[in-house]
Order: structure tokens, then C-alpha cells, then sequence
């Protein structure tokens, strides 16, 4: 029934997409079909020093929040982004963490996120493991590839957006059993020298 659990899932991200914006605006679907036709152009004019699927992702990130900027405002243009990314790449992630196939447990999610980090789109990305034991998991992003695409390109907003996504996926994972933990300021993004991880998991009589 289900796929290799040793393969990244792709889910139909075009579709997910339709499905969102089709919300929140006129002539998604027409949209997103000129967008995907015209991707491949847009891609000849990005920097070409990053992995060919990683280019195609963040690159249909990008291509898209220009479009949309051509319909409206820069402001409404990067919520609308934001709106129609984060459960688009979280539907991602989850396939990704195996939500469905597997148990989800403290052991499962670092099992995955290391397969993930190791053969997935952001594979170049440097990370240095902290601290790993039973009940804690933090590790460093020092190389962060989104961060490096979506600042040559002029859109460093951008970044907050997948910033945003890894919050939502580790704090969904195990609500109140598993806690994701990162302050204000931890991130590249917001100047920092690393995006900070950590994954911490929750001694449920304490609760009790």
C-alpha cells in the first residue's frame, strides 16, 4: 500500500497549490499552469550552484511571488505566499516524517529528519548535532540553502516563510509530547550565525 519508506515523498505540490489559492483568489488553476510553463525560463536566469530539485522547489517559490506581485501589492503578494506555502510544505514534511507509515514517536522523528536532511532538497545544508540523547535533540544549521537562493534572487523575506514551516512541522509531529523550541533571533535569517533546532521530548507524568 504504502511507498519505500527509504524515499523522500513528493507529493503533488501543483495540485496542493490550486487547492489553497483557489481560496483566496480568481483564476488560481489558469495561475499556476502559466507559472508551471513558464518555470523553466525563470529558472535559466537563477544562480545555478544549487541541486537541481532544490532549484525547481525554491525556484517555483520565488517565480510565483513574482507573478503575484504583478496582480497585486508586494504585501498582500508575500501573505498570499505565505498562505498557500506553509501548508503546501508542510503537507511536504509530514509525508517526509512518514506521519502516516510510521509510529510517531521521539525515535521516528530524528530517524526521519536525518534521512530527510541527508538526501532531501536541502541536502547541502551544513547542520552540526548539539546534543542528541533520549529525551533531547538539538542540533545547528550553519548552511542554510534557502536562506543563501532567496537572498541572491532579492527576496529574503522569503526565508521567514520556510522558518515558519519547520515550526509548524516538529510542533505538530506529537502535540504535548514533543516540544520544538527556537526564540527570537535564533535563525539565520534574523542575523544570527545559526538556526537553531531543538526538539525536546516531554516527560508526560510531568504534565499529570
Amino acid at each position: 500500500m504504502f511507498k519505500n519508506k527509504s524515499e523522500v515523498s513528493k507529493p503533488l505540490v501543483p495540485f496542493l497549490l490550486i487547492g489553497v489559492l483557489n481560496g483566496y483568489m480568481n483564476g488560481a488553476t489558469i495561475f499556476i499552469i502559466k507559472s508551471i510553463l513558464t518555470l523553466p525560463l525563470f529558472l535559466r536566469k537563477c544562480p545555478r550552484n544549487f541541486p537541481k530539485e532544490f532549484l525547481k522547489s525554491a525556484g517555483f517559490m520565488v517565480h510565483l511571488y513574482i507573478g503575484l506581485q504583478k496582480r497585486m501589492d508586494k504585501e498582500k503578494a508575500f501573505e498570499l505566499i505565505r498562505a498557500s506555502v506553509l501548508p503546501t510544505a508542510l503537507a511536504t514534511m509530514q509525508a517526509n516524517f512518514r506521519f502516516v507509515e510510521e509510529d510517531r514517536n521521539f525515535e521516528n522523528l530524528i530517524k526521519y529528519q536525518k534521512l530527510t536532511s541527508n538526501i532531501g532538497i536541502t541536502k547541502l545544508n551544513t547542520i552540526k548535532i548539539v546534543e542528541e540523547n533520549e529525551s533531547n535533540y538539538h542540533f545547528k544549521v550553519t548552511r542554510c540553502l534557502f536562506y543563501e537562493f532567496f537572498n541572491m534572487l532579492g527576496v529574503a523575506e522569503l526565508t521567514s516563510i520556510m522558518c515558519a514551516v519547520d515550526n509548524a512541522v516538529f510542533n505538530c509531529y506529537l502535540p504535548n509530547e514533543i516540544i520544538f523550541e527556537r526564540k527570537y533571533g535564533e535563525t539565520i535569517a534574523e542575523g544570527n550565525d545559526f538556526c537553531s533546532f531543538c526538539i525536546k521530548k516531554v516527560n508526560v507524568t510531568d504534565n499529570l
